[in-house]
């Protein structure tokens, strides 16, 4: 088991040499809670990501800016700061977070230029959540692995969950590359690659009606209206948008129809039909939220500083996570840090799309906004590795889509043409002498 984990780490680190490192890690993602010696032992992804962060700033000669130093900094004096107060103790996670909060910028930013890496990471994401879902539903009935498999049954309901212990978060990231592969369907103009894309995205509708999850129904159908908006958005090829809008939805009807897909709809309607209230609707999660808005009012220390980055639950919340990453980041840093991890986002952000030159679509990005964080508002994502590697897929999606040439590109390429010309006259009166 630890040769195959061990592989496993030296395959990405191949990967991250020959700048696919990318695909790797997402077609692992899927797999990560899996790939672990033992139940509740830190994962070899978490392991592989952070040597690729590292390889990342190695390869960059060290070069950083400054927000990846300062706003870390301030956010880890606020945090123990919070920690002295709450009586908490330094751990692996909070450690391995500020590192990646640092190095992480450095690994968005080195391979902007390599503008087909989007697609083949959706694909590497398709596949790999395919494999894992499909994997782990034919596999749970062996004791060794089904310790790692989640089956939540009641009534006639029954939930699956990949690897993962929660159904949402495993069809969160089934959201996520939904959103890439309505993209790749969008841009790609070759009609074998749109067949497979629709393939993939079928499969993919099966594996997230798995989970029988609400949030995966409301964001899927969110997603889909924006592609629709985005494609007739478009200039020009009106037949061939339109062409595929209507075989899109002729083949989305199609199999909702069939006898596999009529059993997992069954199954949802169920779970709909207890939305008598929002709490009903939202499976408790507006009580919680009040809860934990409630103790935030009334506890000033908690609300100013928060945990620390504590992977605590108060007993006044009886032993329930927040379900929601805006609130957790309060939660977690308080008033006075939660701005601060917002503004890393922000730089991030800019830092990336400095990068490029052009007009940024505004549809693309909307789509990958929805597919990526609209479940975030359900779920505490601070903790897992996906914090850090889905908004990527936000930022390379969008530029994907948007396609602008990196300023990079552009400066090298004109500094060749300077360089080019003088040689170029140099031959020329030669010749005429």
């Amino acid at each position: 088991m630890l040769l195959c984990l061990l592989s496993f780490v030296i395959a990405v680190v191949k990967a991250s040499f020959k700048d696919r490192d990318f695909e790797v890690l997402f077609f692992f993602l899927p797999w990560s809670p899996l790939l672990k010696q033992r139940v509740g032992e830190i994962s070899f992804f978490t392991i592989a990501l952070v040597i690729v962060f590292v390889l990342a700033v190695v390869r960059r000669h060290f070069s950083v800016q400054r927000y990846q130093i300062m706003i870390p900094a301030l956010l880890l004096i606020t945090t123990l700061l919070a920690k002295m107060i709450q009586g908490f103790s330094l751990d692996r996670s909070y450690f391995l977070f500020f590192a990646m909060l640092v190095l992480f910028p450095c690994v968005v930013t080195k391979d902007l230029g390599h503008k087909e890496s989007f697609s083949a990471v959706s694909l590497f994401f398709a596949v790999g959540i395919i494999s894992a879902a499909l994997s782990a539903q034919a596999v749970a009935g062996y004791a060794n692995i089904a310790e790692f498999i989640t089956v939540n049954s009641w009534a006639h309901v029954t939930r699956l969950a990949g690897y993962y212990g929660d159904p949402n978060f495993y069809s969160a990231q089934i959201d996520a590359c939904m959103a890439c592969l309505l993209l790749l369907l969008a841009k790609e103009g070759s009609v074998g690659f749109r067949v497979g894309t629709i393939a993939a995205l079928v499969v993919l509708l099966y594996c997230g009606l798995l989970a029988a999850s609400k949030s995966f129904v409301i964001v899927g159908a969110c997603e889909l209206c924006i592609w629709v908006l985005l494609m007739l958005s478009r200039k020009g090829k009106k037949l061939s948008t339109y062409s595929l809008l209507i075989a899109a939805v002729g083949v989305l009807l199609f199999v909702l129809s069939t006898s596999a897909f009529q059993n997992l709809l069954d199954i949802l309607g169920n779970r709909f039909s207890y939305s008598a209230s929002a709490s009903q609707i939202t499976t408790g999660r507006t009580d919680i939220w009040a809860n934990y808005l409630n103790l935030l009012t009334h506890n000033p220390k908690l609300a100013l500083f928060g945990e620390g980055f504590t992977s605590v639950l108060l007993d006044a919340l009886y032993g329930r996570a927040s379900h929601n990453t805006l609130i957790q980041c309060v939660y977690q840093f308080g008033v006075i840090g939660a701005p601060l991890l917002i503004a890393w986002v922000v730089c991030l952000f800019k830092s990336v799309l400095s990068h490029f030159s052009g007009k940024l679509d505004g549809m693309a990005f909307a789509l990958m906004l929805v597919g990526v964080f609209l479940p975030w508002l359900g779920l505490d994502y601070l903790f897992f590795d996906d914090f850090f590697l889905l908004p990527w897929l936000v930022m390379k999606g969008t530029a994907y889509f948007s396609n602008p040439a990196p300023k990079e590109d552009q400066t090298r390429a004109d500094q060749e043409c300077k360089r080019e010309l003088p040689a170029l006259r140099i031959t020329h009166s030669s010749e005429d002498k």
